[in-house]
Formats: C-alpha cells, sequence, structure tokens
C-alpha cells in the first residue's frame, strides 16, 4: 500500500500512506485548464480530511475563478511564466539559448515563482549583493560585474517585453535609473603583437587534434582578425553576408540588435573563399551547417591556443589575459598604432558612443610635438 494513492470520501482529495504509517494528504484541481496536485502535509501534523477540502474550495473558489477569467484584462503572471512567454517570442534567435542558460541557472530559482507585481527593486539590489560573492562552477571564481548586470538585464527585459506586449501597467523594478548597475572595468590593456598573431596561427597546426577542429579554428581567427567582431557576432557570419567582390562582410551585433559592415582582409580571403564553395547561403562560415557553433566549443578548442600567451598571469587578471575578446581589442589596437581615426574604428567596431572607442586613442602615433611647432604665431 506504501506510496499508493489512495482517494478520500471527498472530492479532490487523495493520501498516500508512508512506510512509517504516516498519512500524507494531498488535494487536485484544475488551475488555468491545467491538472495540479498539490501535496498538503501529514496527519502526524495535524492535517484532516476535512482541512484539506476547505483549502481545496478556497483554491477553486470564485475569486480564483475571477483571477483567470476572460472578462478580467488584468494578468498577474508569475516571472517565470513573463520569462518563458519572452524567451518563445524570440525563438530561433542566435543569442536565445544563451539567455535561457543564464536565466534557469540564476534568475528563475530566486524569482520564477513570485508574482511580477511582487519584485520589487529592493529585492533586486539584494540579488546583486548576493551575486557579486557567487562562485562560478567552471572557473571557479566571482562571476565578472558585467554577468551580474546581464543578469540584472535580463529581469528588465521581460518586464519591458510584458509592458510593451502584453499591455502591463506596472514599474520595471530593473529598470536603469531604478537599479544601478555594477561598475564594469572594461579597459583591457593585453592585445596581440603582430608576432604574437603569427605565433597564435602557428600553433594551430603544432597542437595536434583533428583536422576539423583546426579547420574551424582558422575560420575563426580569419573572421575575427579581419573584422574585430564579438564572438557572437563572429559564430553567426553565413555564406550569404560575405561578398567577395567587394570584400565586405554584413555582420549582426546581437548586443546591439543591428547589423553593420566588416572587411575581409586579403589574407584570409582565400581561406573564406574556399570555404564557401562548399556551403548553402544560409550555413554558417564557422560550423558548416545552419545551427550556431556553442560558445563553449569554440572557446574549449581555442583555450589550448592562448594558454601560450597567459603562463604566469593569475586567473583573475581580466587586463592582461588573452581570451577570445582580446582579439577584437587586437584589432582596435593595431588599426589606431597604424594612424587609423578613432571615429573610423568606432564604426569599424559598431560602438553606439564614441567613449568606448576612445581608450584606443592612447595607441595612435604621437604627433603632439608636430603640431605644436606648426602653429602659425
Amino acid at each position: 500500500m506504501a506510496n499508493k494513492m489512495i482517494k478520500t470520501n471527498k472530492t479532490g482529495v487523495y493520501y498516500r500512506v508512508t512506510k512509517n504509517n504516516d498519512k500524507i494528504f494531498y488535494i487536485t484541481y484544475m488551475l488555468n485548464k491545467k491538472f495540479t496536485r498539490e501535496k498538503v502535509g501529514s496527519i502526524k501534523e495535524g492535517i484532516t480530511v476535512q482541512y484539506c477540502s476547505s483549502l481545496r474550495a478556497k483554491k477553486t473558489s470564485i475569486d480564483r475563478l475571477k483571477e483567470d477569467s476572460p472578462l478580467n484584462k488584468k494578468i498577474n503572471p508569475t516571472f517565470d511564466e513573463a520569462a518563458r512567454m519572452y524567451f518563445k517570442k524570440i525563438e530561433g534567435k542566435s543569442d536565445t539559448l544563451n539567455q535561457i542558460g543564464k536565466y534557469e541557472l540564476h534568475i528563475e530559482p530566486i524569482f520564477g515563482d513570485i508574482k511580477l507585481e511582487n519584485i520589487t527593486t529592493e529585492m533586486l539590489e539584494d540579488y546583486k549583493s548576493k551575486a557579486r560573492n557567487k562562485i562560478s562552477p567552471r572557473t571557479k571564481r566571482k562571476y565578472a560585474s558585467s554577468t551580474i548586470n546581464d543578469w540584472i538585464d535580463i529581469v528588465s527585459i521581460v518586464y519591458n517585453y510584458m509592458k510593451k506586449n502584453h499591455n502591463l501597467n506596472i514599474q520595471n523594478p530593473a529598470e536603469g535609473s531604478r537599479l544601478e548597475r555594477e561598475k564594469v572595468d572594461n579597459d583591457r590593456e593585453r592585445y596581440l603583437e603582430l608576432d604574437e598573431v603569427k605565433l597564435l596561427w602557428d600553433s594551430i597546426e603544432e597542437r595536434g587534434g583533428t583536422q576539423k577542429v583546426s579547420y574551424r579554428i582558422k575560420l575563426f581567427l580569419a573572421l575575427s582578425f579581419s573584422t574585430g567582431a564579438r564572438l557572437g557576432s563572429v559564430m553567426t557570419i553565413s555564406k550569404a553576408d560575405i561578398n567577395l567582390l567587394q570584400d565586405s562582410i554584413l555582420i549582426k551585433n546581437h548586443k546591439s540588435n543591428r547589423t553593420y559592415n566588416g572587411f575581409l582582409h586579403p589574407k584570409y580571403k582565400e581561406l573564406i573563399k574556399e570555404r564557401m564553395k562548399e556551403l548553402k547561403p544560409n550555413e554558417y562560415i564557422v560550423s558548416g551547417n545552419t545551427k550556431v557553433m556553442g560558445r563553449s566549443t569554440i572557446s574549449r578548442n581555442i583555450k589550448p591556443l592562448l594558454d601560450i600567451f597567459n603562463e604566469g598571469i593569475d586567473e583573475g587578471d581580466a587586463k592582461r589575459r588573452v581570451v577570445i575578446h582580446t582579439f577584437r581589442h587586437t584589432f582596435a589596437s593595431l588599426l589606431a598604432i597604424q594612424g587609423t581615426p578613432i571615429y573610423t574604428i568606432m564604426r569599424l567596431l559598431d560602438h553606439a558612443d564614441i567613449s568606448q572607442t576612445i581608450r584606443y586613442a592612447k595607441l595612435s602615433p604621437d604627433s603632439t610635438k608636430e603640431n605644436v611647432m606648426k602653429l602659425d604665431f
């Protein structure tokens, strides 16, 4: 009899007998057209059949029915219900799975079951404070400030989606004016010199591994050094995005949801041209098919190559460690060193504001003395 659900004389009230001969009571009812079974408690806790029946009646009372009535235009979903609506809306976009992963790991366990109208800015402040001390199981280090900001931004995006698409009249507790984001120091000092770029390419052949993996790494590096695009953008460059006659590449900026133009460097053109011969227009250059290669996959394959630059550097030293994002920094830094105007670099990186690009000005050739000498007094 243990663990078997037994019906009582009250509608929707059941119990099961444990190995210790205790009775655990459950109630069942329909909620939003879905069957729901809810554990109430045990006889040892003082729970009775009559109590369960009264609780079930309350759950299915007219007040509850009013909340679900089509006549009632107000909706008040839990955060998880709202988040799932949003993810359904953006299904198929390249960054959707990445957002869902962050949500399920770091947001759903805390806010998933809470009604949207009950989440406050104070709760998010507390969440942010605790997140600062959270340790990543992958890196064994605290999460970066930018990562914590990503989590908060997902919360804010869900609220904005519900307000815009479901006429939800509610304040967004994660809005920037209410909830200050973590301060982020993205001013990476490390970029690769030209001889280091060559060393990186030479290391691909020396590292071993399958020919297929090495080929994909070369394709990724060719597009990264040609465009300076972010990892996610490089992974979603398809055959149709490349114009070999003009050496141009249409790049998707997933961070700001827009596209911009980059260029294919002549040094890497033959490699990309050969790859394009075997692809259909909608297939991606790096993965070789219509499925975007995951960030973790490319990171795992490239990390051994980057270790040669990181020997003796602390794991938490974001300024000096070479990571995949260093390729973007290298692209911009080398442009600045050869005298490329800052506004041109801004356009090539698709920065929204010149303040994001101005840090590269310090690498431009120093012509300050020359300019002063030319003054005509």
